[in-house]
């Protein structure tokens, strides 16, 4: 027999007429005692039934959610990956031989604090180059080149700071989505001996990987291309890149050749004439979202599809004359290509 949720009102019948067979000739009608009373159960009743749902769902990774999927997830070796901190330079001005310590405090004007990762000595020009981490994991420490300028807590000889590039591979827990795609890529596919699953399990398992594809013998026998972006659907780092190459060097077989890469951004420029609305944000946007989503996994962008968000976007009613990257016809994306949304130009038909 399946399991079935129940409601209070089918409990409720239920015990009306246990009741009513235990002892004959008491009523349960609405206001009597026993109505009372059985009502109070059934709702309890329900709530029981519903946790029991609630623990079947929890048991099966297709529906289970949280803890319970990190933990079904951990049964056969995919762990969670948890959320990264952010990671960048940052330039330091102060006087000749004025030394900075590892974890000495910056921050940018919104208070997102950033520690440096090792000793340093500002050199005889007056600046030093460190490398900083930001204090708590996650997005919120990929900030902009020029905002990392307070120094909170007085460092003797030194008098200011900027990053000169945006900091990066600030990237948040991995979703339950992601996670259960990794669960079933492992379950699914036969990973053996270092075959291409291997490899494409190995790479999505380094925290700030979003997708990957492996190409076997790319280069001749005994080699292998593993392509990855990262957790943002953008080209990964260097940095990233080379954790991916750590990491699959210490668990592939011996005698493979392995090179990893990421794409490229290849900018798709749009030019249309449109009736309606010229909201350019709003279709930068859109496009932007169907490249993160879609771009690694393609082959051509479509200049349907572009034509098709056009239409989509609030206050366009009707586009002509469209182009992308000066042309009437898809764009090819090779493998070492990311589409993503260049510039938008929209011309109101008038």
């Amino acid at each position: 027999m399946s399991f079935e949720t129940q409601s209070k009102s089918d409990i409720l019948t239920r015990l009306k007429a246990d009741l009513a067979t235990m002892l004959n000739g008491q009523s349960s009608i609405e206001g009597t005692f026993n109505a009372d009373m059985l009502t109070a159960n059934a709702i309890e009743f329900e709530q029981a039934y519903a946790e029991m749902n609630l623990m079947i769902e929890a048991n099966f990774a297709d529906t289970s959610w949280g803890e319970y999927l990190t933990a079904r997830a951990a049964e056969f070796g995919v762990i969670r990956k948890e959320a990264a901190k952010a990671i960048g330079k940052l330039k330091v001005t102060g006087t000749a031989g004025s030394s900075i310590v590892t974890g000495s405090l910056f921050a940018t004007e919104q208070d997102i604090k950033f520690y440096s990762r090792g000793d340093a000595i500002v050199s005889a020009d007056g600046t030093v180059t460190i490398n900083i981490e930001c204090g708590v994991a996650g997005a919120v420490g990929n900030v902009e080149a020029g905002t990392i300028v307070n120094i909170p807590m007085s460092m003797p000889g030194i008098t200011s700071c900027t990053n000169l590039a945006t900091t990066y591979d600030g990237f948040k827990e991995e979703t339950d989505a992601a996670l259960l795609e990794r669960y079933l890529l492992k379950v699914r596919t036969p990973a053996t001996s270092g075959n291409k699953y291997h490899y494409l399990q190995w790479a999505l398992s380094v925290t700030g990987v979003g997708q990957s594809k492996v190409i076997p013998l790319w280069n001749g026998a005994g080699t292998v291309k593993v392509v990855i972006i990262n957790s943002d659907g953008a080209t990964a780092s260097d940095d990233l890149i080379a954790d991916v190459i750590a990491y699959i060097e210490s668990v592939r077989p011996i005698g493979a050749t392995v090179t990893v890469t990421s794409p490229a951004p290849l900018a798709i420029n749009i030019v249309a004439d449109i009736t309606g609305i010229a909201d350019i944000d709003a279709v930068t946007t859109a496009v932007n979202t169907y490249l993160t989503a879609n771009g690694f996994s393609m082959t051509y962008v479509s200049i349907a599809q572009i034509g098709k968000i056009l239409l989509s976007t609030t206050g366009i009613t009707d586009y002509s004359k469209l182009k992308i990257n000066d042309g009437t016809t898809n764009i090819t994306i090779s493998d070492e290509e990311l589409p993503i949304c260049g510039t938008v130009t929209l011309n109101v038909a008038t």
